[in-house]
Order: structure tokens, then C-alpha cells, then sequence
């Protein structure tokens, strides 16, 4: 994309409800993210941060507006598309971790590539485990690991399919301020080490102010 802009939202606009009742989570958006920036984006509860990063991971639609990540226009494409994209373009890490537990972390790690039906890279898993520094855990179960481990697990779930953009929703909003901390510093040197974009929302200013640029949003607009 022109510039080193990998993302570029349009008016994104998401609106609930209609006439008297209507609620507007995100109002005529617009942002440009270059390839290999981190973007943190800090806004009070019910402010549409969490609308905007799922709309932006095509987890949600929005209302109108338009959406181009790496050159793909992503809400032209059809369902199947969508799930790709969701797959393959886009790393999520979330506030609860989301591990299944009934698998081990190497299991956990590697599920999102089966789920594309492809076979793990077993040099760039080992270098991602190597990472996040977890080499000795692999074989635990979510619930033998400290919350800061599991989301490390996470972080390297989110990496594996090496995509484009990395979305972190509250990441460290589980964890002690401690394990956050470690946790926020493992997201940019891992972006960097893989040429990567992380999108991070948060209501926290510490971690908002890490970012290579802070963008605020209230009432489902957004303000630099």
C-alpha cells in the first residue's frame, strides 16, 4: 500500500439500534497505520475501543464505512474470504488468554495453522517458543501456567501464522502490573523481531503511552 500504510479505515461507522434508540459505537473513523508501527488506542469502557478492534479484525461488520489491510478491501469480500483474512492477516491476543484447555501450549500455539489445514514451520515455532521464553512449559496445560504464561502462550498463537497485524485487546488487563509490564515489552520486541503492526487498546495510560502514537477514542470517535 502506498506510504508503508498497511491499514487504512474509511468513515468506519457501527450504529445500534435506529431512530430515537440508535447508539453510535464508532462515527466516521478514519486511520491510516503504517507497516511496523505500534498504535495503542486508549479510551474509557463502553468508549467503542473494543468495537473498533473487532471491526478492524473483521470479528464484526461494520454499519458502513471501509476497511483495506495489505491491499485487501476487506469488507468486499465474501464469508469464506473473511475467515482467511481472520486466519492469516491477523494475530488476536485477548484479555482472557482464550486457551483451550485441553491442550497442552505447544497445542495451543500451533492451533490456529491446523485450522488452515497447514503444517507448522517447526523452526519458526521453536524460534517463537524461544521468544517468549517458555521452552520448559510446553507441555502444561493452561491451567498449570501463571496468567503471565498463558498469555505469552497467547501472544505466540497470535504469531504463528505469521500475519500482518497483531490486535491486543486489554492484554495485560488479567494480569498483575508486573507480568503486564513483561508482557507489553514481549509485544514490541516481537513485533520487531518479526516485522510485524500491533494495534493495542487499553484504558490504561502507562501502557497507552509505549506506543509509537496514542490515539484517544470517545463516544466512538477518534482524536490524536
Amino acid at each position: 500500500m502506498d506510504n508503508g500504510i498497511i491499514l487504512s479505515a474509511e468513515k468506519l461507522t457501527k450504529t445500534y439500534g435506529k431512530g430515537d434508540t440508535e447508539v453510535r459505537a464508532l462515527d466516521n473513523v478514519d486511520l491510516n497505520i503504517k507497516k511496523g508501527e505500534f498504535v495503542t488506542v486508549i479510551g474509557q469502557s463502553g468508549s467503542g475501543k473494543s468495537t473498533l478492534l473487532h471491526i478492524l479484525g473483521a470479528m464484526d461488520t461494520p454499519t458502513s464505512g471501509k476497511l483495506t489491510v495489505d491491499g485487501i478491501d476487506v469488507f468486499s469480500q465474501k464469508e469464506e474470504q473473511l475467515a482467511v483474512y481472520r486466519r492469516r492477516q491477523v494475530g488476536f491476543v485477548f484479555q482472557f488468554f482464550n486457551l483451550i484447555p485441553v491442550m497442552n501450549a505447544r497445542e495451543n500455539i500451533v492451533l490456529p495453522l491446523l485450522l488452515d489445514g497447514k503444517k507448522p514451520d517447526n523452526d519458526f515455532l521453536e524460534d517463537i517458543i524461544e521468544t517468549i521464553g517458555l521452552k520448559d512449559r510446553m507441555k502444561h496445560y493452561p491451567h498449570q501456567l501463571s496468567g503471565g504464561q498463558q498469555q505469552r502462550i497467547a501472544i505466540a498463537r497470535a504469531l504463528i501464522a505469521r500475519p500482518s497485524i497483531i490486535l491486543a485487546d486489554e492484554p495485560t488487563g488479567n494480569l498483575d502490573s508486573s507480568s503486564g509490564e513483561e508482557i507489553i515489552n514481549l509485544l514490541k520486541s516481537s513485533i520487531k523481531k518479526y516485522d510485524q503492526t500491533l494495534v493495542l487498546i487499553t484504558h490504561d495510560n502507562h501502557i497507552a503511552n509505549q506506543g509509537d502514537r496514542v490515539i484517544t477514542i470517545k463516544d466512538g470517535r477518534l482524536y490524536e
